[in-house]
């Protein structure tokens, strides 16, 4: 006990400075009294004569607080069966139609039942002044405390994200989920609950939103990782770990995310359009060619492979070879909109180039036999892009803002009146 005592002064530090000035027997005495305190909740929560144990949380409460008892295991072990009654009479009401519980106050008693075990536990695993550890919580509340409500934290986590819409309280509840039932004493929890072993995978996709909402990138990290293994939540979670290594500033691992989610969900575009704009951005687009002729290999029927391929080159102002990569994506994916566009507009540019060269070349003789030609010849290369144009106008049909300019100038090249005056009206309206 002397020992104890002063570890306590020690602990307690400054907030028990008027400890500190007592006598050891003045603070042994002091103890005592306070552990009393302790005895005196259990005794109420055993008595089956004192049925409301209100009483008995309040002293429990106050006996929390106080400097002498934070550091005594048996404040956190009565505490934690004080809690885990009142978690248990709100949880009855909820199997009881018409009568009203408290929510909040339920997963209060579930958050603190479980820390309060813990904590009991963490101290009995210190020794004592006979080098001796205890294992009384361990042995006696881990299996009905924390084993059979583990997963309850679960929900809620759920109940804050869908009722509250609080993903910090949510991730509080799912954190606090995962880092207890990966301690190494849970092996046996691991091993023997079939939630844990059903779901531990799918549901760590939860704290990794929560986190992404939060802004909390090495945590949604965390988690991601593990949830990108999921079937259900897979696709999601792989984009968390690609905009966690983002805002974390690991552009390595960025790219090396972006590209492993390319290869894992071809269908997808979003890392595509990452990769493009990053590569864009650095006037870097051979390295964007040689990754998309590297998914053209890994997957030739895959449509936007060609789609990137065509943009590569239509950055580089070469005209034909992107027409030819935007082709083979557009017989491969009649409904890949945006290479539709490109097509149109590069074989716009062609033909505006074309005439450009052929103005210079006869000195803006606009009179001339071969202007006339040359006239004619663009005429033939807007006609060209015309099926494309209205091809991506089928397909988006309420988005005139995007297809009518292109189409409209296509229609005045090749002086089609009444087209060009249907999307006027169109316009205008």
């Amino acid at each position: 006990m002397k020992k104890l005592i002063f570890v306590l002064i020690a602990a307690l530090g400054v907030s028990c400075a008027s400890y500190a000035q007592m006598s050891e027997k003045e603070l042994k005495k002091a103890t005592k009294a306070a552990q009393k305190t302790v005895k005196e909740a259990r005794d109420d929560m055993e008595r089956d004569d004192v049925p409301d144990k209100r009483h008995a949380k309040k002293l429990i409460d106050d006996a929390m607080k106080n400097p002498l008892l934070k550091d005594w295991d048996q404040t956190w072990y009565e505490a934690a069966i004080i809690y885990e009654y009142f978690y248990n009479q709100e949880s009855i009401k909820t199997y009881n139609a018409g009568v009203k519980y408290d929510t909040t106050a339920l997963y209060d008693y579930l958050d603190k039942m479980i820390t309060f075990t813990l904590r009991a536990d963490s101290l009995q695993q210190i020794p004592n002044e006979k080098g001796k550890t205890s294992n009384e919580a361990r042995n006696r509340l881990f299996p009905s405390f924390i084993h059979r409500n583990l997963n309850q934290m679960i929900t809620a986590g759920v109940h804050y994200f869908m009722h509250h819409n609080d993903p910090a309280t949510a991730f509080k509840f799912f954190d606090k989920y995962y880092t207890i039932a990966q301690r190494e004493d849970f092996a046996d929890f691991r091993e023997s609950d079939a939630v844990w072993n059903e779901n531990g995978v799918k549901y760590s996709y939860f704290p990794a939103l929560a986190a992404y909402q939060l802004e909390r990138w090495e945590d949604c990290l965390k988690y991601s990782q593990t949830a990108q293994n999921d079937d259900e939540y897979g696709e999601d979670a792989t984009e968390f770990i690609c905009e966690s290594y983002g805002h974390m500033g690991d552009t390595v691992n960025w790219l090396k995310s972006l590209k492993a989610g390319l290869i894992k969900y071809p269908t997808h575009e979003w890392y595509y359009g990452k990769l493009l704009n990053y590569y864009s951005q650095r006037n870097n687009m051979a390295e964007m060619e040689k990754f998309a002729k590297e998914m053209v290999e890994a997957d030739p029927e895959k449509a936007y492979n060609y789609y990137v391929l065509g943009y590569v080159a239509q950055q580089s102002d070469d005209y034909d070879k992107a027409i030819e990569q935007y082709k083979i994506a557009v017989e491969k994916d009649n409904s890949l909109s945006d290479a539709y566009n490109n097509l149109g507009l590069c074989i716009m540019h062609k033909a505006q180039n074309f005439m450009d060269a052929k103005e210079k070349e006869l000195n803006y003789n606009y009179k001339s036999a071969e202007y006339k030609k040359a006239k004619a010849q663009e005429k033939e290369i807007y006609k060209d892009a015309l099926p494309y144009a209205e091809q991506w106008r089928e397909l988006l049909p309420n988005d005139m803002r995007k297809w009518g300019p292109l189409l409209y100038q296509i229609y005045y090249k090749l002086e089609m009146a009444k087209e060009m005056k249907d999307i006027e009206k169109l316009i205008g309206e």
